[in-house]
């Protein structure tokens, strides 16, 4: 089957926290959530053996593991919490505490994004087989390959730790954090870029420029207006001559991106 072969890319890994995740199974389903959207293929399993598809409006089973193929992805959701399995990702869901207040999920490989509520309590892992990240509430990404895990984060503040030990580096908004080979100590922290966070999360803003210019000059008497509005970045010029009486108008409009409003006008008289 498609999803064993897939598996057998982290066969050592998968097998520990298979066993590992289990021992967890004490409740019927993993706290709250609920799958809100799901595209296909996307399955799970108990027992690592038999997979079943995902559907729609279901609860995920206590300690399942979650596979989603090429163009395969699940949201769990719970309230205004989210939980993002993106295509070509496995990972387990566990809940701990009293009502699976406590999540955590165990990442093998792929792309996990998270969007948790603040809490005064750290209420959710993600354990990865190079890192941990532990966080209260924030907007986060968790992607794992082969050699290594990255931890980028838009909202809120995630704290990261090497499986192989060492300190917990405190990751914010703006800030990725990665560990390299399952036997690093060392959290690498960085800036990240604001393009590379749009390709992420996606473009969630939009910045926008207006500027309007309006000139008149007149020789006895003459008025001239000009009108610029643009959406992102737009200008409008308008100029107005005469001899005698006369009037001008000029109107401009310009698009881009964003909003913005810009209005300029010129008035002169002369004799």
């Amino acid at each position: 089957m498609a999803i064993t072969q897939t598996i057998r890319q982290f066969p050592k890994a998968f097998a520990l926290s298979a066993v590992l995740v289990f021992g967890f199974m004490a409740a019927a389903f993993a706290g709250d959530w609920v799958v809100s959207k799901v595209s296909r293929p996307a399955y799970y399993t108990i027992d690592s053996e038999n997979w079943h598809p995902i559907t729609r409006g279901m609860q995920i089973p206590e300690a399942s593991w979650i596979h989603t193929g090429r163009r395969g992805r699940v949201q769990l959701s719970r309230g205004e919490e989210m939980i993002l399995y993106r295509p070509n990702t496995l990972a387990a869901l566990i809940s701990h505490g009293r009502h699976g207040q406590k999540t955590e999920l165990r990442q093998q490989f792929g792309s996990l994004l998270l969007d948790v509520e603040t809490r005064n309590k750290k209420h959710l892992r993600v354990k990865t087989p190079f890192l941990a990240a532990v966080v209260k509430g924030t907007r986060f990404t968790v992607k794992v390959n082969q050699h290594a895990a990255e931890v980028s984060v838009q909202r809120g503040v995630v704290g990261v730790t090497a499986n192989s030990g060492g300190e917990t580096l405190d990751v914010g908004a703006g800030q990725s954090a990665s560990v390299s080979g399952a036997a690093a100590t060392d959290v690498s922290v960085s800036k990240t870029n604001e393009s590379v966070l749009a390709a992420i999360f996606g473009n969630l803003a939009s910045v926008g420029n207006a500027n309007g210019n309006g000139n008149g000059s007149s020789n006895g008497n003459a008025n001239g207006n000009g009108n610029g509005n643009g959406n992102g970045n737009g200008n409008g010029n308008g100029n107005g001559n005469g001899n005698g009486n006369g009037n001008g108008n000029g109107n401009g409009n310009g698009n881009g991106n964003g909003n913005g409003n810009g209005n300029g006008n010129g008035n002169g008289n002369g004799g």
